[in-house]
């Protein structure tokens, strides 16, 4: 019996788990992107797979009102979600179906591979 419990104590492996300090310094190329987009100004980026092992593909809008707040929307092929906050670490964001439920979401900015397409996408 003793046998047995020290090797399931061997056998599962340590998973490191990453400090808020890893994260941010992590996070911070990712955030600086953001925080430079200008009005209609597009980033895509990729995070997570979907159910067929591909990367999930995302692009984030930036939109700035008439009293100068500049506000953030995270969108896929068809559906889209509002950024309610950005942090050092993560993209907060939120939307609500037709009947008013809230669903919410939040990226982790160090798990975000950007590429190098920042487009604007004003209609000329």
């Amino acid at each position: 019996m003793l046998v047995t419990y020290i090797f399931r104590i061997f056998k599962y492996k340590a998973i490191k788990v990453m400090t808020y300090t890893e994260q941010i310094k992590k996070s911070k190329r990712v955030l600086g992107l953001i925080n430079d987009l200008k009005d209609q100004e597009v980033l895509e980026f990729t995070y997570g797979k979907g159910w067929k092992g591909e990367p999930n593909v995302y692009t984030l809008k930036c939109w700035k009102h008439k009293d100068g707040e500049i506000s953030y929307s995270v969108w896929t092929n068809f559906s889209g979600m509002n950024v309610g906050s950005l942090s050092k670490t993560r993209v907060n964001c939120y939307t609500y179906d037709m009947m008013s439920q809230r669903t919410t979401y939040s990226f982790k900015l160090w798990e975000m591979e950007v590429g190098l397409t920042v487009t604007n996408t004003d209609k000329q």
